[in-house]
């Protein structure tokens, strides 16, 4: 883990155009390069980054990208997310678990677009069905806006795309098998922005699967539950993650949001031991 001594800035989520993010994975690495930040993950929804993990040059300036994603699983009839770090390139295996996830992932948005109903919606494209675009909720709200039958995200999700309306199918990949496939190909794992009633009842059961972390670190978390998140994390022997969940498109600025190095010790420690 040499390629990390002396980072100091990190953000361990965020997004691209290869799931639903505003810009492409080149343009999010330039803009974390202006954010002055120094490692970086992509995370996009059910799909492995494809940069090679190591040092990149952008404007001058030199960042870390870690191999990552974000891989969709349910667990007792609720979706969670489990990010999926690498200490090295994504393992052949793991590309191709995502790329499963992805096709599955347009099925079900196409089986949304059947359930709903509604002229002009379109289907699924190519580079979904082939895996190597995650189609999300998101994109199916904004085809319901550009096509007029929705004012904004917030109507879109609330009468048609929302997890609890029940157009568009649940996950299938369970939440503990997603926990197992990812270590079983050497990731380290982190439940995304889990909220702190859901680690109550389920942080021991996925501790017990092969939960690393949790995601404690992230904008918007008061200091209250960032407080229950560290204590739960320590009652059950795992650590902190911490990243943005930056999309691009309200977000503000890469870089406005960091994580320091002092807070991830534990983390980079993880990543080394399975190097």
């Amino acid at each position: 883990m040499h390629r990390l001594e002396g980072s100091r800035r990190f953000d361990l989520h965020m997004h691209s155009t290869r799931s639903d993010g505003a810009f492409d994975p080149e343009a999010v690495i330039e803009a974390a390069a202006r954010g002055g930040l120094d490692v970086v993950a992509i995370t996009d929804h059910d799909l492995a980054t494809d940069f090679a993990f190591g040092p990149r040059t952008v404007g001058g300036r030199q960042l870390v990208v870690l191999p990552g994603a974000e891989i969709s699983g349910t667990h007792e009839g609720v979706e969670y997310h489990l990010l999926v770090y690498f200490p090295h390139d994504v393992p052949r295996a793991f590309h191709e678990f995502c790329r499963e996830r992805c096709r599955e992932r347009a099925e079900r948005f196409d089986a949304g677009v059947a359930s709903i109903g509604l002229p002009d919606l379109p289907s699924a494209d190519e580079q979904a069905r082939e895996g190597k675009r995650a189609l999300t909720r998101h994109h199916l709200a904004q085809a319901l806006i550009d096509k007029g039958h929705a004012k904004n995200l917030r109507d879109a999700f609330q009468r048609f795309a929302g997890d609890r309306i029940g157009h568009v199918p649940h996950v299938s990949l369970s939440f503990v098998e997603a926990i197992r496939v990812a270590r079983e190909v050497g990731g380290v794992t982190s439940w995304a922005h889990p909220q702190v009633d859901a680690m109550r009842q389920h942080l021991g059961t996925f501790v017990a699967a092969g939960l690393h972390a949790v995601e404690g670190h992230r904008p918007n978390i008061s200091s209250a539950d960032r407080k229950k998140t560290k204590n739960l994390a320590k009652q059950h022997g795992i650590f902190l993650t911490g990243g943005s969940d930056w999309h691009g498109w309200h977000d503000k600025a890469l870089g406005l949001f960091h994580v320091e190095r002092v807070d991830l010790q534990p983390f980079l420690a993880a990543l080394a031991a399975v190097a």
